[in-house]
């Protein structure tokens, strides 16, 4: 009878654990602990899914998928970030609610990466150091 009611209330309860998940993750990178954030990942050249996986916090950016059955395997390690942007209307319908897409380039072209924007600071950070170059090597 009010089926649609706690589907609802599930769903807005649903919403602030994540919510709360994700901020006490972003303090625990924040405090210098090792916790991995979740990143999907997409090639657009091999089509529109994105493959879920995850990076550590605090080290370089490496991404590894998330199960064994993922579809897309490993990402180009050479990213150039460009850009950090909110889902368009067509990508909202495959990723979760309120992410973060974070478009970067790549010898191999284009990648995409989501994240939840309590992360997307440290993996734009990730991402910006494994790009520059070590200097103090020879």
């Amino acid at each position: 009878m009010f089926t649609w009611l706690w589907v609802l209330v599930g769903t807005v309860i649903g919403t602030i654990l994540v919510a709360r998940r994700a901020r006490r993750t972003a303090a625990q990178a924040e405090a210098g602990e090792a916790v991995f954030f979740q990143v999907g990942a997409n090639l657009p050249d091999e089509g529109r899914r994105y493959s879920l996986g995850r990076v550590q916090a605090g080290s370089e950016f490496q991404w590894k998928p998330r199960w064994p059955w993922t579809r897309l395997r490993e990402i180009p390690t050479d990213l150039n970030y460009v850009r950090a942007r909110e889902a368009t209307s067509r990508e909202a319908w495959r990723l979760p609610t309120g992410v973060l897409v974070i478009e970067c380039e790549s010898s191999a072209g284009p990648v995409r990466l989501w994240t939840r924007p309590q992360y997307a600071r440290h993996v734009v950070v990730m991402i910006r150091r494994a790009g520059t170059p070590n200097l103090s090597t020879p």
